[in-house]
């Protein structure tokens, strides 16, 4: 009889069924105090000094396209081995990806063979993690800098993993983790944008939730009530 092991399994306790069911007595059912709370504990755990939920990975590295402003036609590398998501992501914002090939031991990029793709026209990096083994993020950083190029890193398969006793998701410009069922831990659907740049958390905050994540909530929606009322 052969043993069959899945890739991966979501876990559900019954503590996580009474914390749903917590949320779902309350007033909250959408950003509120668990979100902040589960930002926050991110934001510890990796060691980015933001972090801002989404409803997917996904939408997390597409945000991170949008909040960097890449370019129209500008080339960004990704790994040739990966799921699709980031191709078509690129695709939506007009970016040409620029597929490498990947080690054949740890499924993933090498620096040396990033840094031999780079032309005038690169503009960003997607450094992912593949299967959980993190790649060489500490040299990719160094090159990112040397050429003046974003990296965004694709953490959604890897939360936990470490390079140099740094967390994953924390080497980027920008990072991403995902809380899809296959992933480290899930949410049912979910992901998080990583940074420590304030300017482009505040950004992607506003952007990711239609500025409800921003002071001028409040003021939008008395606008709005306002003209209802006409």
């Amino acid at each position: 009889m052969s043993l069959r092991i899945p890739l991966a399994k979501p876990e559900v306790t019954d503590a996580d069924r009474e914390a749903v069911l917590d949320v779902l007595r309350s007033p909250f059912l959408s950003m509120g105090p668990k979100l902040d709370e589960f930002e926050k504990a991110i934001s510890i755990y990796t060691g980015s000094k933001f972090a801002v939920a989404v409803n997917s990975g996904t939408s997390a590295l597409h945000l991170a396209l949008k909040t960097l402003d890449l370019s129209p036609g500008g080339e960004v590398i990704l790994p040739s081995f990966t799921f699709v998501a980031p191709l078509n992501v690129l695709l939506q914002e007009n970016l040409q990806p620029i597929f490498v090939d990947i080690d054949s031991r740890t499924l993933n990029v090498t620096p040396e063979i990033v840094e031999a793709a780079i032309t005038t026209e690169t503009k960003a990096i997607i450094a992912i993690h593949t299967f959980g083994r993190p790649v060489a993020m500490d040299q990719l950083r160094a090159i990112a800098d040397r050429h003046g190029i974003f990296l965004i890193e694709d953490a959604c398969e890897a939360l936990g993993a470490e390079v140099v006793e740094k967390k994953v998701g924390s080497f980027g410009d920008v990072g991403i983790l995902a809380f899809y069922p296959n992933k480290q831990i899930t949410t049912g659907e979910g992901g998080m944008f990583l940074t420590s740049n304030k300017e482009l958390a505040d950004h992607a905050r506003g952007r990711g939730s239609h500025t409800r994540g921003c002071t001028e909530w409040k003021n939008q929606n008395a606008v709005v009530a306002a003209i209802d009322h006409i």
